[in-house]
Formats: C-alpha cells, sequence, structure tokens
C-alpha cells in the first residue's frame, strides 16, 4: 500500500486519505470502540482497537511459530 495523499480532518469534514493498493491487498476501516466478527473458522468478536494495535506476520517452518513481517 502506498499512501498518496494524507489531508488532516478539519471541524467541516473528516480525514481524507488516497492511497494505491497492489492487487492482492484489501482496504478495511474499523472504529475504536466497535465490535467485529473475525470471519473463516475462527467466529470470535473482538473490539476494534484489538485489529488496529495489530501488525503482519509470518509463520517461520524452522521455529515453527510466527515471527514478525
Amino acid at each position: 500500500m502506498l499512501t498518496i495523499k494524507d489531508e488532516v480532518a478539519t471541524l467541516k469534514r473528516g480525514r481524507r486519505v488516497t492511497v494505491e493498493l497492489e492487487p492482492n491487498e484489501y482496504l478495511m476501516s474499523f472504529k475504536d470502540g466497535a465490535y467485529y466478527r473475525l470471519g473463516g473458522q475462527v467466529e470470535d468478536v473482538v473490539a476494534g482497537y484489538i485489529i488496529i494495535d495489530s501488525h503482519p506476520v509470518c509463520w517461520c517452518s524452522i521455529t515453527q511459530k510466527w515471527e514478525d513481517a
């Protein structure tokens, strides 16, 4: 994801962000105090701030644990 433009919020309008996504990327928006159900087989419900504070990881077949990407 490449951020092209990031305009701060004003009293009359919210923050404006223009981004360029790779073909396999998706853009989602989360509210801090809202709750979201995770997809797939997990089906857990988590608060928005947990998703906002997350970071990408990848599975390491050598150490057999999740490593920071």
